[in-house]
C-alpha cells in the first residue's frame, strides 16, 4: 500500500505511515463475486415473478367480481321484466274489453272468464268499488297492510245487460308505498294542459297510473295517479290522487283534477 501523504510504500495493515507519521484510513470496498451477483439476479427474478403472480390473481379476482355483478344485474332485469309482463296481463285484458256489449261477447273477445257478483277472493277489493263482474290476478301484493291482487279488471253494467264501464286496478304500482310516488312538492293541475296527449301529460307529472276507468257513455278514460309530498308550511305528509280524463276518440286531455286522500277513510279508494 502507498502512503497518500509521502508516497512511500507501507504495509497494508499499518495505521500510521512509518515515514511521515500520517494516519492511514483503510476503506474496504466490497467486491461483488459471481455468487453474489447470481443471488441478486435470482432475487430480482423472484420478485418479478411474485409481482406477476399478484397481478394475475388481482385480474382473476376482478373478473370474478365482474361476473357476479353481471349475473346479479341479469337476475334483477329478469325479475323486473317478469313482474312487468304479469302486471301488463291485466292491462291487456282491460284494453280489449268492448264496452256496450254483454258479458258473453266480452269474455269471447278478451278470451277471459269473468266472475259475476262482488266475488273477489280478497275481501278488501269488494269494499273498494261496486261491480258486476271481475277478473283478477292469481298473485297478490300487500298495500298498506291490506292484501289485494296485483291487478283486477272490474266491469259494471248499465240498466240492461250491457257493460258500460270497465275499471283496471294495477296495485303493483303502489305496492311499495300505499301513498304512491314521493314527490318534492305538490303537482299543480295546470301542469297538464287541455288538448295534451296522454303520453305528454304523463311526462309532465312523472307518474304511472294505478287505476284506469273507461266509460262508454262519455267515451272517456280516467287515469288515476297516486303520490305524496311533505307540506312546506305544516310539515305534514299530504297524499293525493291526480286525475287525468282523456277522450277515447282523439286521446286528448279533456279534464284534470286532484283529490287529497284520508288514510283513515280508505287507503285504496280511487274513485
Amino acid at each position: 500500500m502507498i502512503c497518500p501523504e509521502c508516497g512511500k510504500e507501507i504495509n497494508d495493515n499499518d495505521i500510521f505511515c512509518g515515514y511521515c507519521g500520517a494516519e492511514i484510513v483503510n476503506i474496504d470496498i466490497p467486491v461483488q463475486t459471481d455468487e453474489t451477483a447470481s443471488r441478486s439476479k435470482k432475487s430480482r427474478r423472484s420478485s418479478k415473478n411474485q409481482n406477476a403472480d399478484k397481478m394475475k390473481s388481482f385480474k382473476i379476482a376482478v373478473k370474478i367480481i365482474a361476473a357476479v355483478i353481471a349475473v346479479a344485474v341479469i337476475i334483477i332485469v329478469i325479475v323486473s321484466v317478469s313482474a312487468s309482463i304479469k302486471a301488463s296481463e291485466g292491462r291487456k285484458i282491460f284494453d280489449s274489453v268492448p264496452l256496450g256489449r254483454d258479458i258473453d261477447i266480452i269474455e269471447s273477445t278478451t278470451g277471459t272468464a269473468f266472475i259475476g257478483g262482488e266475488s273477489s277472493v280478497y275481501g278488501a277489493l269488494n269494499h273498494i268499488a261496486d261491480y258486476n263482474y271481475i277478473c283478477e290476478s292469481e298473485k297478490s301484493v300487500n298495500v298498506g297492510g291490506i292484501e289485494v291482487p296485483e291487478w283486477a279488471v272490474l266491469l259494471r253494467k248499465d240498466g240492461s245487460d250491457s257493460v258500460n264501464e270497465a275499471v283496471l286496478y294495477n296495485f303493483s304500482v303502489i305496492k311499495h308505498n300505499w301513498m304512491g310516488s314521493k314527490m318534492a312538492s305538490e303537482i299543480e293541475t295546470n301542469a297538464v294542459n287541455f288538448g295534451d296527449s296522454l303520453k305528454s301529460a304523463e311526462r309532465s307529472i312523472g307518474l304511472k297510473p294505478y287505476t284506469i276507468i273507461k266509460e262508454s257513455t262519455s267515451n272517456t278514460s280516467t287515469y288515476v295517479y297516486r303520490y305524496h309530498f311533505v307540506d312546506s308550511e305544516s310539515g305534514n305528509t299530504i297524499v293525493k290522487n291526480f286525475y287525468i280524463v282523456v277522450s277515447d276518440v282523439d286521446n286528448q286531455v279533456k279534464d284534470v283534477r286532484d283529490e287529497q286522500l284520508d288514510y283513515l277513510n280508505l287507503i285504496l279508494q280511487a274513485e
